[in-house]
């Protein structure tokens, strides 16, 4: 009870609107949790993150030498309250993320189980109306386990209808707890064929195959889209490790040759390839940007490939960990082996 008495403080800090929103997410996600609970305990773990990050720097980078990275070390004490703040935002930002992407995900797991066996679902209701039963009773007969949350959604909406709110009404619930717009339109045109008497088994079935034939097209540009797919993890796996490989080891080569042996000597030898002025570039600065690089390509990579494969932006940030340490390990791999093969040469 404590417990829940904490986190619902932590979410009167939430504007009402904002936990109306937060509590149609919790339906779509199919989370039978009080929204102001959930939302409060999320607040609390934000907040735990973003105090951990703060301690960050009052710790560690009073406790080890980070110059190497551009951070001196002993910083003042504003200093390292600004690095505290920016650290600790950028953890609870970063937990926040995670925990709406978390919600996400589950959402479209949940259309995604709802949007494939809707054909079917549809079908069996049709055959159950020609088969003389009512439509209430046709789709509480329909709803079996192999059709997953559909079924869950509705036998509530079933019960629903047994007391003072109508057929139409209780259907309507379905799209306030599913977030697909497929069921949107098949409940319009129920609702629109139970008002006007229509053929509603013959609608049924026409809006089936209709949907299957959608599914279809879409598995279709899929295949045809997997290629690009393929081609933009290749480049990021393999073509832009190597390439940033070999401009660090590069570098690191040329700058150990113009240390040894100075501009001076450089010129007096008649080499004129290598005569120009000394690279003033740090190595540490030039790996630091190629991490930066692997990792921004990381995630707009992601992204690339979730809207090509769903038409999505946020849908492919689940690939960025995966893409990101495969680059990562790629990278490491290919500056031990050019380094290892430009010490033979040098």
């Amino acid at each position: 009870m404590t417990k829940y008495t904490i986190e619902k403080k932590f979410s009167t800090f939430v504007k009402p609107r904002s936990k109306d929103k937060v509590a149609a997410l919790l339906a779509y996600a199919g989370i039978e949790s009080n929204s102001s609970i959930w939302l409060g305990s999320r607040l609390l773990i934000v907040l735990l993150f973003g105090v951990v990050g703060m301690l960050i720097p009052m710790s560690l980078f009073q406790l080890f030498d980070l110059s190497s990275f551009g951070i001196p070390h002993g910083l003042s004490l504003t200093a390292t309250f600004a690095l505290s703040l920016v650290i600790g935002l950028a953890f609870a930002l970063l937990v926040s993320l995670l925990i709406y992407m978390h919600l996400y995900y589950l959402i479209n797991e949940r259309t995604a189980r709802v949007d494939a066996v809707l054909p079917d679902f549809l079908l069996m209701v049709a055959a159950n109306l020609r088969s003389g039963m009512t439509p209430f009773a046709a789709f509480q007969a329909s709803a079996r386990p192999e059709f997953g949350p559909l079924q869950s959604e509705i036998l509530y909406v079933s019960s629903s209808s047994l007391g003072t709110e109508s057929f139409s009404d209780a259907l309507r619930r379905l799209t306030e707890n599913i977030d697909s717009a497929i069921l949107r339109r098949i409940i319009a045109f129920f609702e629109n064929g139970l008002r006007s008497g229509g053929k509603l088994a013959y609608l049924l079935e026409v809006s089936a195959e209709e949907i299957r034939e959608t599914q279809e097209i879409r598995q279709q540009m899929i295949i045809n889209t997997k290629s690009y797919e393929i081609f933009i993890v290749f480049i990021l796996l393999l073509g832009l490790p190597l390439l940033l490989a070999i401009s660090t080891q590069f570098l690191t080569v040329f700058t150990k040759i113009q240390t040894g042996v100075g501009v001076t000597d450089i010129s007096s030898t008649g080499i004129t390839g290598i005569s120009s002025p000394k690279i003033t570039i740090s190595v540490v600065f030039i790996e630091q940007l190629a991490y930066f690089i692997i990792l921004g390509s990381t995630i707009l990579s992601s992204i690339l490939v979730g809207v090509i494969a769903e038409g999505k932006v946020l849908y492919g940030l689940k690939y960025a960990p995966p893409l990101g340490l495969g680059a990562l390990f790629f990278f490491t791999i290919f500056k031990i082996v050019i380094s290892g093969f430009l010490a033979g040469l040098v």
